[in-house]
């Protein structure tokens, strides 16, 4: 048995190697004695050859491992998103010898489920399996001043299309901030940061007031672990939010969870939530999700260990 994982190229430079997740997951591999291999999404070889095609990760062919865990990929570039579909279709397509195994891929339903990861195709599902999703609105043009009713119910919250975060210099270093704005008049479309976007690359929603959400961690469609998040200021729960255990959700939220992950066919997913009025909406999902601040930040109840649920959910 040899585990891969394959994370992304972290955007801003650190003395650390490998994210708080993936060191997580290799710490756990290591309890059970499973060795594993590391590689980034730019490691990955792909050969064509005598009409043959091969998957490489820096020289080792994919398909000699037993399990691939596929991390991060860069929202910016879709190649990487398109490069995890085809290692699905190469290891799926490859011929073994009779009695050996083919590799497992995590997800790997829930990538042919999503054939491009992005906001509006993860509402499209939602809407096929009747899941509450967030009212939302995009054009190809990204011109969101034309009169329409939806665009004139403010505040309106507007977000980058694939979810990428911008990266911000501040006090000198680096930092990761999320591409989400609030309009509450049509004058806040040239706020800024927001006034040097192209929106093209973003799609408006519905603005919610509760200032607080929830993400649950589900392992092969059963819930395992999750959190609360309350705004401590503005409308953002993600810088400044406060952490509370939610380990053991109302059963209406256990049951979207669930449903949730059903929908998009996963065999570890974290979906986010959040109340309109009295009644839960998703806000987004993540096929490989941290859990850095699950682990460290959150308060009551002892951490689930996520890392562990994710190299057992196969």
């Amino acid at each position: 048995m040899k585990y891969l994982i394959i994370d992304k190229k972290q955007r801003i430079s650190s003395s650390k190697k490998h994210t708080t997740a993936t060191l997580r997951i290799m710490e756990e591999l290591g309890k059970k004695n499973v060795d594993f291999d590391f590689l980034l999404m730019d490691d990955i070889e792909i050969i064509f050859q005598n009409s043959k095609l091969k998957i490489l990760g820096n020289g080792i062919d994919l398909s000699s491992y037993s399990h691939i865990l596929f991390r991060g990929h860069s929202l910016g570039n879709h190649k990487e998103y398109e490069t995890k579909r085809l290692v699905i279709d190469y290891i799926e397509q490859t011929n073994y010898p009779e009695g050996e195994k083919k590799p497992l891929i995590q997800n790997a339903q829930s990538y042919k489920v999503m054939p491009y990861y992005n906001k509006i195709w993860m509402a499209h599902i939602c809407s096929q399996n009747n899941i509450p999703y967030f009212d939302s609105y995009y054009r190809l043009d990204g011109n969101y001043t034309v009169k329409r009713d939806f665009l004139e119910k403010f505040p309106l919250i507007i977000k980058e299309y694939h979810g990428e975060n911008d990266i911000r210099i501040i006090d000198g270093e680096e930092k990761i901030k999320k591409n989400v704005y609030k309009i509450d008049k049509p004058e806040d479309y040239k706020q800024e940061f927001l006034n040097e976007k192209d929106f093209k690359n973003y799609f408006i929603q519905e603005y919610c007031d509760t200032g607080e959400d929830m993400r649950i961690f589900l392992s092969k469609g059963k819930v395992v672990g999750g959190w609360k998040r309350k705004a401590r200021k503005g409308f953002m729960t993600v810088s400044q939010g406060e952490y509370t255990m939610y380990n053991n959700p109302s059963q209406e939220i256990k049951e979207l969870a669930q449903k949730t992950a059903k929908a998009f066919k996963a065999d570890f997913i974290a979906a986010d939530f959040m109340f309109k009025q009295d009644k839960p909406y998703l806000q987004e999902i993540s096929l490989n999700p941290g859990f850095k601040a699950y682990e460290e930040k959150a308060v009551g109840d002892e951490p689930a260990n996520i890392a562990k649920y994710i190299i057992e959910s196969f």
